[in-house]
């Protein structure tokens, strides 16, 4: 935004300009840059004896619902009185909102489209300005619906669609099946094997780093902790299609599920090879802490807590050594209030919390079921993943259940469309109660929650097992710890200071769940 030096005795106009990021070169009107929608804009005030005072140029999409600040800015102005007219090149570059967002700023000024002749002073012209509004936010509505529905035809055929993931290549353009790279493929084997067998992803990263030629990573700079955990959770690498969605739990990208079977979709060519299932497991197992102590090589450099505190200055990782410090502080970054606790102490607290917890509860407590259902998962790794991939699928089919009552609450459905929604509704009615009776099937019939409630037998658990079990045995019911840092130069612990997250409590750092879009 810029502003032209005032000349006095002219009506004053303002200009909005926007250009999209995406040129759809078919447009002749995609072709006019900012600068040439700028110098129409001036030249229409010319000719009409008008003063430019303000210019407000975005350059984003006025097709999806984003935040357009000049835009707001622009609307702002008009609406508060201090300009008289607004100078727009294209009606539906301008909003695809419909009369809701043009309705308002006609009442308070004079607004010209410069490429439609439209001039809301003529009273003709404003009802035109008002139906080719409507019909632009219309046209929006149903271009997105049938781009989605195109989409959701592609990845129901496992067509692959994004980016093309690290180690995988295209077989074809119009198959977009993935096969494996023949130059980066070998670099993802040796990721997840070296994880599986317990290497720690930053000690990893430093490996691919080194050496006289190092191995570029997926984005092409060096490798990070960050980057091998994604790559450790995302499905492509197990064959798996995915949703656009990101999973909020560990931050792995969704698994795809067929909307009418809700069943798992492969994204791989004839021919290519994902992942080992074992590997994956282990790899995963590995991040989470669950690797047995006798499998891991690395493992004396786990401590009891390592993962599961958290620093609250800055929510980032509070590592374990001698102290559990603020990972972000000590690597040099910026964190408003850094924690530092002793690593014993903080162990001895939360040891103490979780016996307190667990002799608390009685056979109604919902953490203890929570805390044997997992448990019973460390017992057989495999049937609890096939669970969590059942309940997954049962999130799906319900949120699609949701998008459909939403869409057709919105008029997605509203004739000729309407001929679509029984099949449509058909289909997520077999899709939720697909994944209900597989749920139903799988979830364990009877968990024995017995020695969960005798303050003598989950001592001795505790006394018996060994390092890694010890991990486990806190992770059953702990989300994370947040700690705050001490009082300075008070060398006394405070109980107050740390916040544990249960795992039967909602979890208070979860992001938002996203608005339903078109499916």
């Amino acid at each position: 935004m810029h502003r032209t030096a005032p000349m006095p005795d002219m009506e004053e106009v303002d200009l909005y300009l926007r250009k999209s990021k995406k040129i759809r070169t078919e447009d002749p009107r995609d072709l006019l840059s900012v600068q040439t929608q700028e110098e129409l804009g001036r030249a229409w005030a010319a000719k009409n004896g008008k003063r430019v005072r303000e210019v407000w140029v975005d350059n984003l999409s006025a097709w999806s619902d984003v935040t357009r600040p000049e835009f707001d800015k622009a609307v702002s102005a008009v609406l508060a009185g201090e300009v008289p007219i607004l100078w727009c090149a294209f009606l539906d570059r301008f909003t695809r909102k419909g009369a809701d967002e043009i309705v308002p700023i006609l009442g308070k000024a004079r607004v010209i489209f410069d490429y439609e002749g439209l001039d809301s002073s003529i009273e003709r012209d404003r009802r035109w300005i008002i139906d080719r509004a409507e019909q632009a936010r219309e046209f929006s509505q149903r271009l997105s619906f049938n781009l989605t529905a195109t989409k959701a035809t592609q990845r129901n055929a496992g067509k692959w669609l994004g980016r093309l993931p690290y180690g995988f290549e295209l077989d074809g353009p119009d198959t977009r099946k993935l096969k494996n790279s023949a130059d980066t493929w070998r670099y993802v084997e040796h990721v997840f094997e070296s994880v599986a067998l317990g290497v720690p992803a930053r000690m990893l990263g430093r490996a691919l780093n080194s050496g006289r030629s190092p191995i570029p990573s997926p984005g092409g700079g060096e490798w990070q902790a960050s980057t091998i955990s994604k790559m450790i959770w995302h499905p492509v690498y197990e064959g798996w299609q995915v949703s656009v969605a990101q999973g909020a739990v560990t931050g792995e990208d969704a698994v795809y599920r067929h909307p009418v079977t809700g069943e798992r979709i492969s994204v791989l060519a004839e021919g290519a090879t994902p992942i080992a299932p074992e590997i994956v497991r282990k790899a995963r197992a590995a991040l989470r802490g669950h690797l047995r102590y006798e499998e891991q090589p690395s493992s004396k450099k786990y401590h009891l807590l390592t993962d599961l505190a958290r620093c609250r200055g800055c929510k980032g990782a509070a590592s374990g050594g001698r102290s559990h410090v603020c990972a972000r502080h000590g690597a040099g970054k910026f964190c408003p209030d850094p924690v530092s606790v002793t690593r014993t102490t903080l162990e001895k607290h939360v040891t103490l919390a979780w016996f307190d917890r667990m002799n608390a509860g009685d056979e109604t407590d919902p953490l203890l079921w929570i805390a044997a259902e997992r448990y019973a998962g460390l017992q057989n790794p495999e049937t609890a993943e096939e669970l969590a991939d059942a309940l997954a699928a049962q999130k799906t089919a319900e949120q699609r259940v949701q998008r459909i009552a939403e869409q057709q609450a919105a008029g997605m459905y509203d004739p000729p469309f309407d001929v679509h929604l029984p099949r449509i509704q058909a289909e997520a009615r077999v899709a939720l109660q697909t994944a209900l009776d597989r749920v139903a099937a799988l979830a364990p019939k009877k968990l024995d929650i017995g020695w969960l409630l005798e303050h003598e037998q989950i001592s001795e658990a505790w006394e018996n097992a060994d390092h890694a079990l010890r991990r486990d045995l806190l992770r059953l019911v702990i989300r994370r710890l947040v700690v705050a840092r001490g009082t300075r130069g008070d060398n006394r612990f405070d109980p107050t200071r740390v916040e544990i997250h249960w795992l039967d409590q909602p979890d208070p750092w979860a992001p938002a769940e996203p608005s339903s879009s078109a499916a």
